[in-house]
């Protein structure tokens, strides 16, 4: 594994030390100048950190004060579809934990898998079907892990989704309970695949969180993951070509929208223990 320790000195150092870290996916920069951040700390100046190839995915890592809480903002991800196995994937998080972090916020672009899906709605994501192909424990050794078999029961912590669902009522923004499906991509789901997620329980579709969610909750971190539908998935509309720029546009516009929804949500969230 790749050492942690340095970097997340380096860090606390320069962003103070977090209770919480925010993962931003695609489209959802906007977010962190709504909430305040101030000047990042570039992924390529943190040691160890893993080579980014995605798209709009470049960024670094800046902090924000949530009431009286620190929050550190990765202002971009890691993908298994861009070459990374899922414990690089997740490397964010155990960022987070060798700072000394609890809680984090996943965020995602997801296709919608519901007829009323509207693209710039938002879901809270409550469970998850990994069809990744890959599990970050896996990469952890036996001996070494304790547990040797983690539990993904409640691995979204029922009490923050519900926290969500109170700030989506406070502020109005289009909020649905979710299952999230994700595949390895890049390439958007078929029709057929959609058909098979559905048939195997999921309401959205993606290629990320869930490497990250099983590590945070392997390393004792509480986990809520916001996804905003990006599109109707594919084979739900007859017409419409699902593009990578259309996604990023109507996150980001819904990100900005309802930027109330995020902030009265994240304060929420930290204002407990």
């Amino acid at each position: 594994m790749i050492p942690v320790d340095e970097a997340a000195s380096l860090l606390r150092e320069r962003l103070g030390v977090p209770k919480m870290g925010i993962v931003l996916g695609s489209g959802f920069a906007p977010l962190a100048t709504k909430l305040g951040a101030g000047a990042a700390v570039a992924f390529d100046d943190i040691s160890g950190y893993p080579a980014r190839r995605a798209p709009d995915h470049g960024g670094g890592v800046a902090a924000v004060n949530l009431g009286d809480a620190r929050a550190w903002i990765f202002l971009g991800r890691l993908h298994i579809h861009e070459g990374h196995d899922a414990l690089t994937a997740a490397h964010p998080v155990r960022l987070l934990a060798a700072a000394g972090a609890t809680q984090v916020l996943l965020t995602c672009a997801a296709g919608g898998l519901l007829p009323d899906d509207r693209p710039g709605d938002f879901a809270v994501v409550i469970d998850h079907l990994n069809l990744l192909g890959d599990d970050p424990i896996r990469h952890i050794a036996a001996d070494q892990r304790e547990p040797t078999f983690p539990d993904l029961q409640n691995a979204y912590d029922p009490a923050w989704a519900e926290a969500w669902r109170a700030a989506a009522r406070a502020t109005g923004a289009p909020l649905r309970d979710g299952v999230l499906a994700a595949l390895p991509g890049p390439c958007y789901e078929t029709p057929a695949e959609v058909r098979m997620v559905r048939a195997l329980g999921a309401d959205l579709v993606s290629m990320s969180v869930i490497p990250e969610t099983i590590l945070a909750r392997y390393l004792g971190l509480q986990v809520v993951a916001i996804a905003c539908i990006s599109n109707r998935a594919a084979g739900m509309d007859a017409a419409g070509v699902i593009a990578h720029q259309d996604v990023m546009d109507v996150v980001a516009s819904a990100v900005s929208r309802c930027a109330s929804f995020f902030s009265v949500g994240l304060c929420e969230s930290t204002a407990g223990p």
